[in-house]
């Protein structure tokens, strides 16, 4: 799911052309959609968008109305053919039935048994490790990394490509469950070994022909997927976020710097030379896009000289911009959206009163906009109800709220989804009744996390019950920082 930059930004501002290119590739159904964005100045694009469709199955409330639609046509049979005499206590079992609350109806059912939030007394350090471990599980060899080559999947079983965004949240990942205690550094599925084997494909991977990565690679071969890679130069938004990743990398275990720095600075000559990237991120100091916040900085910490300031720049033009309010909520007139401010929050180590009060102001708007609606919300992007990947803008760029779009960019017509990531993020930042609420209806609808967190769900109990990494590397992130913060 690689995010649009152009699509997070005002385009007066940054002067991209957007193009739109459909991919297609058929493993089990899956349909890929990704948004390219080409940056003028050295035929860069950036964007995050493929689609992985939904595995959405009927919400325990739609399978007790089916249910007792069936049970119904069944007594209406029976009573066809039974005396006439019985009518009248048949006539009563029939109002007694019409009359069974919805409770009681999902008692005769069965139901489901209380999820991990729901039944901790209080959230403290324990369950949040155990909440850790479930979103590991999806990090497992067979799960969401290949067991051959050590590379992860993006979407699991249903799809096994990735791409330098994917890879930086693996990256985040594996750093996040060594911190948590859930992997050590040595054997063969360690911290040590895992991170070897990202170096190693990151040091030899086959590159495009302008020597850019691949926008898909595919995780059981290393080599480029071709069906879904397009032919720009380079994707400067998953570069941003692998620079992120990396970073972060370095300073958990400095023993890994001198090799990084040997692909990210073409030191040899054999790999991307990301440094004609550089000016073009420079250029966003006049930007006030939380997308452009968090990837600059991943930028910024391999060229502090150029671009040191430039996230700083770009967060003060957040808080310069005017404002609008969402449910009496006031929030900047700029396009926020969950994800970049969480992995900004979680990833970044530098959580200044500019970040966190952006962050405080947006989850607020997320529990206002319950109190007056009744509906949960957790808004972020991922795969919707109708076969697309969507965007659900907390503040759009036309400065409307709780606005939903596609990766094409045209108007979401179906429910906005509940997502899991933000949810649990939500509850680790503040642990508020709201935020605990909203995590225990999608533990109540959503299948239990054997190999990680499914995505989400809306509020009619509709799911989208896909596992990736997305969902479970922000989720590790999350659980990190509630444990480090005491949340």
């Amino acid at each position: 799911m690689k995010k649009g930059l152009t699509t997070h930004k005002d385009k007066t501002q940054v002067g991209h052309l957007m193009t739109l290119r459909l991919v297609n590739k058929e493993i089990r159904s899956l349909r890929c959609l990704r948004l390219v964005s080409l940056e003028a100045s050295v035929q860069a694009g950036g964007n995050r968008g493929f689609l992985r469709q939904g595995r959405w199955r009927f919400s325990r409330n739609t399978k007790c109305l089916i249910a007792f639609a069936i049970i119904a046509v069944l007594l209406v049979s029976l009573f066809a053919f039974l005396p006439r005499q019985s009518e009248s206590s048949l006539s009563g079992l029939a109002k007694w039935f019409s009359g069974i609350t919805g409770a009681a109806k999902q008692a005769l059912v069965g139901s489901k048994s209380p999820g991990l939030i729901e039944s901790a007394q209080t959230i403290n350090s324990t369950v949040w490790r155990d909440v850790a471990a479930n979103a590991w599980a999806y990090f497992q060899p067979g799960v969401g990394v290949d067991s051959n080559t050590g590379l992860p999947y993006a979407g699991g079983s249903s799809f096994r490509g990735f791409t330098d965004w994917d890879l930086g949240v693996y990256i985040q990942a594996v750093i996040d469950a060594q911190e948590l205690g859930l992997i050590g550094a040595g054997g063969a599925w360690g911290s040590d070994a895992r991170i070897d084997k990202i170096l190693t494909f990151l040091e030899n991977r086959p590159l495009n022909a302008a020597g850019y990565p691949f926008q898909f690679y595919d995780a059981t071969t290393g080599k480029s997927d071709s069906s879904l890679s397009s032919n720009e130069t380079a994707d400067v938004v998953d570069t941003g976020r692998l620079f992120v990743a990396l970073n972060r990398l370095i300073a958990y275990n400095p023993g890994w710097k001198q090799p990084i720095d040997n692909f990210v600075y073409n030191t040899y000559g054999n790999r991307s030379n990301y440094a004609a990237l550089v000016p073009s991120r420079e250029g966003d100091d006049s930007s006030n896009s939380i997308y452009a916040y968090y990837i600059d900085s991943g930028y910024a910490s391999f060229w502090p000289q150029q671009l040191g300031d430039v996230p700083n720049q770009i967060m003060n033009n957040i808080f310069n911009s005017s404002t609008v309010t969402a449910y009496n909520v006031t929030l900047p007139d700029a396009p926020i959206s969950c994800d970049p401010l969480l992995c900004s929050v979680f990833e970044l180590n530098n959580n200044n009163s500019q970040l966190m009060g952006l962050m405080n102001q947006v989850y607020l708007a997320h529990e206002a906009y319950y109190d007056a609606t009744g509906h949960y919300v957790a808004f972020s992007e991922g795969s919707g109800f109708l076969n697309d990947y969507i965007y659900e803008w907390v503040v759009a760029s036309d400065g409307s709220t709780w606005k939903i779009t596609t990766s094409r960019g045209a108007a979401y017509a179906g429910n906005a989804v509940i997502y899991n990531k933000v949810a649990f993020s939500f509850l680790a930042l503040y642990n508020t009744t709201f935020a605990r609420n909203t995590v225990v209806y999608l533990e109540k609808v959503l299948p239990n996390p054997t190999n990680g967190y499914s995505d989400g769900a809306d509020n009619t109990g509709h799911l989208i019950s896909g596992v990736g990494s997305d969902t479970n590397g922000l989720i590790l992130d999350a659980a990190l920082y509630a444990i480090q913060h005491g949340s």
